[in-house]
């Protein structure tokens, strides 16, 4: 007997490399980037529907340019967001490094890990980084669930304290140094959160010594 598949599926892989500065402390993780036809730059959260880049520069304090569709503007707009990142000491990646993308999809719910990036090696890579901030924990597709596969996979465990207020902290114990990771409201629109919601939370976590 042969089955029709339903659904359309593509294999993806991250098109580009974590960005971490050198002084980074703090590491910011999301789930992948957006479809193709929506990316506005080649960079992490190229959609000009989420509010993730206007919240970091208002606590950078630092104004992005608006974009056009020239080469020249998309790769300004990555430098300006580097340099955003760079005032925060803040590394950012995805943690998956290879999904099946269902149907052509940007929602996170179809979006299926293959493979994880490799964020215990990363700290290894960058030792000041004391501190992971995940961008999403709705469903079984978020942030939030992808990292916590990713540490079951290699021996560890993250839980967060039942109806605790956001932003909500757990430690992540490893064999040789303890983690801070926060779990933060999702900057996309679909969850509804404000500009200034999103700015007060994401501020006290990046700034919170």
């Amino acid at each position: 007997m042969k089955y029709q598949v339903e659904n359309k599926f593509t294999i993806e892989t991250l098109p580009w490399a974590e960005y971490i500065p050198l002084h980074a402390d703090k590491l910011i993780l999301g789930t992948f980037p957006t479809k193709v036809e929506k990316r506005r730059f080649d960079f992490f959260y190229p959609n000009k529907d989420n509010k993730f880049w206007r919240v970091l520069s208002a606590i950078a304090k630092i104004e992005l340019s608006e974009l056009d569709n020239s080469l020249l503007s998309m790769d300004n707009a990555v430098y300006e967001r580097k340099k955003v990142l760079d005032k925060l000491k803040l590394g950012i990646t995805d943690i998956g490094q290879k999904i099946y993308r269902q149907n052509n999809s940007s929602l996170d719910s179809n979006l299926f890990p293959i493979e994880y990036t490799d964020i215990f090696k990363l700290l290894d890579l960058y030792p000041n980084i004391n501190k992971i901030i995940l961008t999403s924990s709705s469903g079984s597709n978020s942030v939030l669930q992808w990292f916590n596969n990713y540490c079951n996979i290699n021996g560890y465990n993250i839980k967060f304290k039942k109806n605790s207020s956001y932003p909500k902290k757990t430690i992540l114990e490893l064999i040789d140094k303890k983690i801070e990771v926060y779990l933060v409201y999702s900057s996309s629109g679909a969850a509804g959160k404000t500009k200034e919601e999103l700015v007060k939370q994401y501020s006290k976590v990046i700034n919170e010594l």
